[in-house]
C-alpha cells in the first residue's frame, strides 16, 4: 500500500520534493488525511488508474454502501475504466472515524441527524462532505492534473451520502452525480423534518435552486423493491412519506424534488432513469451507470468528427452513418463498454459514405472501430 498520509497543507511542497505517487497502470490505495478539524478522521482511498495520460483522464468518484467496503466499489469499475480510459477513486469512511448513519450516509451535518437542532448543527468544515473536493485537489496535485471536475456515482448507503453532497454543497466540483438505489432520502419538502425533509434542515433558500441546477441522475433498479431488505430503514415517517421499498422511495423523491423546483420556479437538471430486471446489485448498476456519468461527454453532440473521420448521427437509433472516403475502412467492429465484440460489418465495395444497421444492439454505450481507430458512440 502507498502511504500517501500527508497534511493538506503540505501537499504541494511535498509532491515537488518527492514527485509523484499516483501512476498510470495501477491498482492500489492510500490514506489521505482531510484538513482541520477532520484531520484525525483519516480515509483509506482504492484506486484504479488505467493505461495513458493520467493528467487529463476524466476522474470518477465511487463511494461505498453501509457495509464500508471502498475496495469493491472500486473493482466495480475496473473494467469499464480500462476501456473508457477514466480513473476511479473510492474513499472508504470506516465505522472507527465515521460510525453510523450520521457520520457517513447524514455527514455529520448534525450531532444527530435524527434529532437535528441549531445548537447540534456542526459546522461546514466538520460535515463529512467537505473534503471531497479537497481530495479531487489532492489527487489532481499527485498527478499534475488538468482536470476541472469530477464525477461521483453512489449505490445504497453511497446513493444516501451523494444526493445530500449535491443538495447541501451544489457548489462543489462535482460535475455529474449518479445516485443508484438510495435507502431512503433528504426530499425538499419543508413541511417534513430532517432527515426525511428539509424542515430544520438548515439548507439555505438559495442553496436548493443550485442543487436543482446540478446533473443529479436518481438511478433506479426497477425490481429493488423488498421492503424486508436487510438495512432498509422502516419508520412510521419514512414509510408513509416516501414508500415501502427503494424503487417507491427514488420515485417519490424525484418527483417531489420535480414539483417543488416547479413551485420556486427555478431550472431542474435532475433526471429519473430506471434499469428493468435489477434489484440492489451494486456491480449491475454500474454497468448501467457508466453511460450517465459520461452523459455529457458522448451524448452532447450528433457526430463525431476529427481529422480522419466524422460518424454520425450519435445518439443513433438504428442507422450509423460513417464518411469512408479517406480510411477505406473494409471491416467495422463494435464492442461493448467492456471490451466485447458485439457486432462486425464486412463491407465489399468502398463508398464514400458507408452506412450499417445497429438496430439490435441494446440501448448503451459502444466503441466503433476503424482500421484500429476508435470512436465512441452511444445507441439509444
Amino acid at each position: 500500500m502507498k502511504n500517501l498520509k500527508i497534511e493538506f497543507g503540505f501537499i504541494f511542497f511535498s509532491l515537488l520534493s518527492f514527485g509523484q505517487n499516483l501512476n498510470s497502470n495501477t491498482t492500489s490505495s492510500f490514506i489521505y488525511t482531510p484538513e482541520n478539524p477532520l484531520n484525525t478522521k483519516t480515509v483509506e482511498v482504492f484506486y484504479h488508474i488505467p493505461e495513458g495520460d493520467i493528467t487529463v483522464m476524466p476522474i470518477v468518484m465511487s463511494f461505498h454502501g453501509a457495509n464500508r467496503n471502498a475496495s469493491d466499489y472500486r473493482d466495480y469499475w475496473i473494467n469499464m475504466a480500462n476501456v473508457n480510459e477514466f480513473m476511479v477513486f473510492a474513499p472508504e469512511f470506516s465505522d472507527s472515524n465515521y460510525p453510523g448513519g450520521d457520520k457517513y450516509q447524514l455527514a455529520n451535518i448534525f450531532d444527530d441527524g435524527d434529532n437535528p437542532s441549531l445548537g447540534t448543527l456542526n459546522n461546514q468544515n466538520e460535515w463529512t462532505f467537505s473534503f471531497i473536493d479537497s481530495l479531487f485537489e489532492y489527487i489532481k496535485a499527485d498527478i499534475s492534473g488538468t482536470q476541472e471536475t469530477y464525477k461521483a456515482w453512489g449505490h445504497s448507503g453511497g446513493a444516501q451520502f451523494l444526493h445530500r453532497f449535491v443538495m447541501y454543497m451544489p457548489n462543489s466540483k462535482l460535475e455529474i452525480a449518479v445516485c443508484s438505489n438510495a435507502g431512503w432520502y433528504t426530499v425538499p419538502e419543508n413541511t417534513v423534518n430532517f432527515p426525511y425533509g428539509i424542515k430544520n434542515g438548515q439548507l439555505s433558500n438559495t442553496t436548493l435552486p443550485d442543487a436543482f441546477a446540478k446533473k443529479l441522475i436518481i438511478h433506479l433498479g426497477q425490481d429493488d423493491t423488498n421492503q424486508n431488505s436487510a438495512g432498509l430503514r422502516h419508520n412510521s415517517i419514512v414509510d408513509n412519506q416516501q414508500g415501502l421499498n427503494r424503487y417507491l422511495r427514488g420515485q417519490y423523491f424525484f418527483d417531489t424534488s420535480q414539483s417543488t423546483s416547479q413551485t420556486m420556479s427555478v431550472p431542474f437538471n435532475w433526471e429519473k432513469q430506471e434499469v428493468s430486471g435489477v434489484s440492489h446489485n451494486a456491480q449491475q448498476m454500474a454497468n448501467d451507470a457508466l453511460q450517465y456519468v459520461f452523459i455529457n461527454s458522448l451524448s452532447n453532440s450528433n457526430s463525431i468528427e476529427n481529422k480522419f473521420i466524422k460518424v454520425y448521427p450519435n445518439p443513433v437509433n438504428n442507422i450509423l452513418c460513417f464518411n469512408n472516403e479517406r480510411l477505406k475502412a473494409k471491416r467495422v467492429k463494435i464492442y461493448s463498454v467492456f471490451g466485447a465484440l458485439v457486432s462486425s460489418f464486412n463491407f465489399n465495395s468502398f463508398q464514400a459514405e458507408q452506412e450499417i444497421d445497429v438496430a439490435q444492439l441494446n440501448t448503451g454505450i459502444y466503441f466503433f472501430k476503424l482500421n484500429e481507430r476508435l470512436f465512441k458512440v452511444v445507441k439509444k
